[in-house]
């Protein structure tokens, strides 16, 4: 569609142990984490573009990037006002939710032509409902804590942070009682930058 994509060699490897991959033991053990590498990357690109589709609607010029804890677009040229930046922000969890359904409707016939597209398609209605979930909580720098961000605006600065925090703190308490250890540190994270300063103010816009 026109837009630079780069992946770094830490997202194939994040998202292959998130598979499982870490405790495969014989060739068949490896199907499942190589299919979830597989579903996780066109969910996040399909995510980021589009992000990439909406700020090419107000005048960015998107390029995507893919690391170890995700995807993120970068939108320079961009001067959005509150709303487009909210539209903006809103877009990529929107792709996922419109491909998690296309997935769930096309899964009954996936899965009868092979057990493998049949993993693949259910894999992407998980990654892409569970995953928008999280990354629609309050949490800046996703995609729900930006719009919350432009939703108060700039004079309710600390509240933004604050509800970072706390939000972050908890869904890292939920993932640490639930095994998630990756998510659990991913939370921990989010909450020590929230605490530290709100991410993403200033410099490239990024979503």
């Amino acid at each position: 569609m026109g837009f630079p994509v780069a992946v770094h060699w830490w997202f194939w490897l994040t998202m292959f142990l998130l598979g499982g991959g870490a405790s495969a033991q014989h060739s068949a053990q490896f199907v499942f984490p190589l299919l979830f590498v597989a579903a996780a990357f066109i969910s996040i690109v399909a995510h980021e573009l589009g992000h990439a589709v909406a700020g090419r609607k107000y005048g960015a010029y998107p390029s995507i990037y893919l690391h170890g804890f995700g995807g993120v677009t970068t939108l320079p040229g961009a001067r959005f006002n509150r709303n487009q930046s909210m539209f903006v922000s809103f877009a990529g969890p929107l792709t996922s939710m419109l491909l998690a359904l296309i997935s769930f409707l096309l899964f009954p016939i996936v899965a009868k032509l092979s057990i493998q597209l049949g993993q693949l398609f259910g894999i992407m209605v998980y990654i892409n409902i569970f995953w928008t979930i999280l990354n629609l909580l309050p949490i800046q720098p996703l995609d729900g804590g930006q719009i919350f961000r432009d939703f108060m605006g700039p004079s309710r600065r600390e509240i933004t942070r604050w509800v970072g925090v706390v939000c972050a703190g908890l869904a890292a308490i939920w993932a640490l009682n639930n095994q998630r250890v990756f998510l659990c540190m991913m939370m921990a994270y989010l909450a020590f930058l929230n605490y530290q300063e709100t991410p993403g103010e200033g410099g490239v816009i990024t979503h």
